[in-house]
């Protein structure tokens, strides 16, 4: 029975749930035309009937007419990221038949999503995510290799089955947001109907996750090359351990005894941006995650399994990142406004909460 509830959500996404409304019509069609004929027996199925309908009519209704939250992150125009766009329209030759919008948060990490709105009705809009800490701690080659990764997720429609998929479990998600299960009676249905499915499609959505990165790793290899591609996951992984190792778990720690918001972390990573990218430290850092076993939680196989996927059996030889991409990909403006904005952003959330505990 999973199987195919699974395949109905990876095709129809929030849509879905009009099977369900559906079988809930025909449910309410059949009560109704048997109530002339059977009357105590349909007036004691009042309860159960009606139950159905209005659960169903509910779902449909936070499902599908409920507003999406929107994105926090900043929108890119080709004035700011002349770079960025161009490398998105090389590797891309479909680009133009679809409506693009380029983000840039604070993450390091890059993502990619098409979004169908009112069941794909008025096309197709993708959106790029770029984090800032990526365009400042790797180079512009490793960068070009990340967009082909997006692309090729594009190319190989995992954002229609897999954006299906997760459209679902957002929308549901955001149907519980407006309808707190604490406050209303609609929550309530909707959490006890939805919580045991919502943790087995989140479980599906990772296991498809995983399976997908390794489809478009290939699929950005044809693009880049395989030592390419091979060289940015390896810049990934290690860069994101020396990050942890000596911006984001110092920081953590400042906060923790913080009365005022400490320093903020990109001022942290472009001041500590030489020890980041110290070669032989990298190295073991790239070397301990080839080690790493799969993570059923994560949403990205091992470093390991993924360069295998592309014919590594051990780290390939990566060389010195000598310079940063977001000089060659994001306007000078950009390049000096950016960090200070997210930095700014980040300074003021933080000097509220701490401020919480004085």
């Amino acid at each position: 029975m999973r199987r195919p509830v699974l395949k109905i959500i990876l095709r129809l996404g929030r849509y879905a749930v009009l099977p369900v409304v559906a079988i809930a019509c025909a449910i309410l069609a059949t009560w109704l035309m048997i109530m002339d004929r059977y009357t105590i027996a349909a007036l004691a199925t009042v309860p159960i009937v009606f139950s159905i309908f209005t659960v169903a009519a509910a779902l449909m209704i936070g499902l599908l007419l409920l507003p999406s939250r929107k994105h926090r992150s900043f929108e890119a125009s080709e004035e700011i990221a002349p770079g960025l766009w161009a490398m998105w329209k090389e590797l891309d030759p479909t680009f133009v038949r679809s409506r693009r919008t380029l983000l840039i948060d604070t993450d390091f990490n890059a993502s990619i999503e098409e979004v169908s709105r009112y069941a794909g009705l008025f096309g197709q809009h993708v959106t790029m995510t770029v984090g800032l800490p990526l365009l400042i701690v790797l180079d512009e080659p490793a960068i070009r290799a990340i967009v082909a990764h997006e692309v090729a997720h594009a190319q190989l429609r995992h954002t229609s089955g897999g954006a299906n998929l997760r459209d679902f479990i957002s929308a549901s998600e955001n149907m519980l947001f407006y309808a707190d299960p604490d406050r209303t009676i609609t929550g309530r249905i909707a959490l006890a109907l939805l919580h045991s499915m919502l943790e087995w499609l989140e479980r599906e959505y990772r296991a498809l996750k995983r399976e997908n990165e390794l489809g478009a790793d290939l699929g950005a290899a044809e693009r880049v090359g395989r030592s390419e591609m091979a060289r940015a996951l390896v810049m990934t992984e290690a860069c994101g351990t020396r990050l942890t190792d000596l911006v984001f778990a110092p920081l953590e720690k400042e906060i923790l005894g913080a009365i005022n918001a400490p320093r903020p972390p990109l001022d942290r990573i472009i001041g500590q941006l030489e020890d980041i990218r110290a070669h032989e430290p990298m190295i073991a850092a790239a070397v301990a995650g080839l080690d790493r076993e799969n993570d059923p939680d994560s949403t990205h196989p091992p470093l390991g399994k993924r360069l295998a996927n592309l014919g590594y059996t051990d780290i390939p030889e990566i060389g010195e990142i000598r310079t940063s991409a977001i000089n060659q990909l994001l306007s000078r403006d950009a390049v000096r406004d950016l960090p200070a904005r997210f930095d700014g952003e980040w300074r003021k959330k933080t000097q509220a909460w701490v401020s919480v505990g004085r």
